[in-house]
């Protein structure tokens, strides 16, 4: 049995290297460097997925005033416009005037209502009035930025909505407060009904900035406090007993309007300039050991819609 020889390791030969002795010929055969292998790096796939989600988040979000106000100018004076007929009761108050069109029945003016505007039965100004407000359903069909199926809207934004396009590919419902908050504009499209409940309400934001495109008809319940210009496109729309709108309610050509000791003013914008809003940025995710970093801040640049 042939004994293997022992060599020295040649200076500055690295550790790892292997000599082996060929028995039968005497000399070294050299397999080569041994490979190391590189631990894995496993918190780097993690870096990944979270960087990949909190991108896909913020992609969610509606960016800073993504929603356009589109401009009224022959109902911009008009409170309530209905298509059919308007019928009021109970001694309802409007700032603006109060029309209907291609159809000329009102009812319930100037007693016990009073229109502050006036009113117009089919003539030349709710002619106009009723191809605005035509005009301007068609503009507030923007891009949507979130896209509901059935959808209250107060239970999904507890904490408050920013502005941007809101849509439903069903219908809206509202069962307490919705809080709009930040500067810019807010479009809640829907192509179907928008009913409230008793007592919910619509805070914050600029009147003049907040758009309601119905695509059936609307029903603001008993003493609901609500604010923007609904515009919906058919159907029988009523505000119940008490209801309250800072804003407008224009209902198009196949539309009728019920109004009952309701109060509809303004809309009242938010006078001036607002202040820029920072919307907070999300806290983006970072590797295992070290501090989280929170991602820059978005800025609402503001604008006064008339």
């Amino acid at each position: 049995m042939l004994e293997t020889p022992r060599t020295k390791r040649r200076p500055g030969a690295p550790r790892h290297r292997a000599v082996i002795f060929e028995a039968a010929k005497g000399r070294a055969v050299s397999p080569g460097p041994k490979v190391l292998r590189k631990p894995r790096r496993r918190w780097f796939g993690a870096l990944v997925v979270m960087v990949a989600s909190s991108t896909i988040g913020l992609m969610a979000l509606p960016t800073a005033d993504a929603a356009t106000s589109p401009t009224l100018v022959g109902a911009a004076g008009y409170s309530a416009l209905g298509g059919q007929a308007v019928t009021c009761t109970g001694s309802t108050t409007t700032t603006g005037a109060v029309g209907v069109s291609p159809l000329t029945s009102i009812s319930g003016f100037p007693s016990p209502c009073s229109a502050g505007g006036g009113t117009h039965a089919n003539d030349a100004s709710a002619i106009a009035a009723q191809a605005d407000a035509l005009v301007t359903f068609g503009a507030l069909a923007q891009p949507c930025d979130q896209t509901f199926g059935a959808v209250d809207l107060t239970v999904t934004f507890p904490a408050g909505v920013g502005p941007g396009v809101y849509c439903s590919t069903s219908s809206f419902s509202l069962s307490g407060n919705l809080n709009l908050v930040g500067s810019g504009d807010w479009i809640f499209r829907t192509v179907s009904t928008l009913i409230t409940s008793p007592g919910s309400s619509v805070t914050g934001g600029d009147p003049c900035a907040v758009w309601w495109r119905i695509g059936s008809s609307v029903t603001l319940n008993t003493t609901t406090s609500f604010i923007g210009t609904i515009v919906a496109q058919n159907g029988v729309n009523a505000m119940q007993t008490g209801a309250t709108l800072n804003g407008r309610i224009l209902v198009l050509a196949a539309g009728t309007l019920t109004l009952d000791a309701n109060t509809i003013s303004g809309p009242t914008c938010t006078p001036g300039t607002p202040t820029p809003t920072t919307v907070p940025a999300p806290t983006v995710q970072t590797p295992r050991g070290s501090k989280p970093r929170a991602a820059t801040p978005v800025v609402a640049t503001p604008h006064t819609t008339g």
